[in-house]
């Protein structure tokens, strides 16, 4: 199967050319995440442990009680959203997209041979169901894990903030 002339995307490495010629994406890259994840918290630490000793103990004065278990907490949640968004959410994704195809392919034989085969059909459908409504499930978790971590992050300065309506998990 080739690709069209107006087709965007190549089919074959000679066509996509070679890496230095595609443009850059843009973005954080490689060298940002390092610096978002890996060298700001040294810099704070760095800044922290530099301070006169009086202004260490103002700083862990103004740190609320219980701040290192809420922030525990967001943490997990962190991880939770983490394994959802990258791991579950594109291995539903897939196998959906690998059940429509084996639906497809039983559509397309002759009528005698899916009358015999409709079994088979009926419970590759039924799978295919499931992995729908478990793709909704997991995009609702992805929603519901990314709001809880931000009342979470908010409770760790704040903690009063909603606490009447919060759930007992993210108190």
């Amino acid at each position: 199967m080739a690709a069209d002339a107006g087709s965007p995307v190549p089919r074959s490495r000679r066509e996509r050319g070679s890496k230095k010629d595609r443009p850059r994406k843009k973005g954080l890259g490689t060298v940002g995440m390092f610096l978002l994840f890996g060298a700001a918290p040294i810099a704070l630490l760095t800044w922290f442990y530099v301070q006169p000793l009086e202004r260490r103990a103002e700083i862990l004065e103004r740190v609320p009680e219980g701040a290192g278990g809420r922030a525990l907490k967001a943490a997990i949640c962190v991880a939770v959203l983490f394994g959802l968004a990258k791991i579950a959410l594109p291995a539903f994704h897939g196998t959906g997209a690998t059940l429509k195809g084996w639906l497809d392919a039983l559509k397309a034989k002759p009528i005698a041979l899916r009358v015999l085969l409709f079994p088979v059909e009926a419970i590759v459908w039924l799978g295919w169901f499931v992995v729908q409504l478990l793709f909704a499930l997991d995009a609702v978790l992805i929603v519901a894990t990314a709001v809880g971590t931000l009342v979470l992050v908010a409770r760790i300065l704040k903690p009063d903030l909603l606490s009447d309506m919060l759930p007992p998990i993210l108190q």
